[in-house]
């Protein structure tokens, strides 16, 4: 199986360090696995594009 590569924009680095540590934790496991499982379960088309999805990790999308 292929795998993905991730690709953070410091935007998104300089973002994650304002939430909390617990939660951060729970963002980067969710960003990982998608290395191996870019469509998991939840997963949602975002509206007005052809190739952009988005996971939700309680209050944060991870697009």
């Amino acid at each position: 199986m292929d795998l993905y590569k991730i690709v953070w924009k410091n935007s998104a680095r300089k973002e994650l360090r304002k939430i909390k540590r617990e939660v951060i934790l729970k963002v980067l496991e969710a960003v990982e696995s998608l290395v191996s499982n870019p469509f998991p379960a939840g997963v949602r088309k975002i509206s007005g594009s052809d190739y952009t999805y988005r996971i939700r990790i309680g209050d944060y999308r991870i697009v």
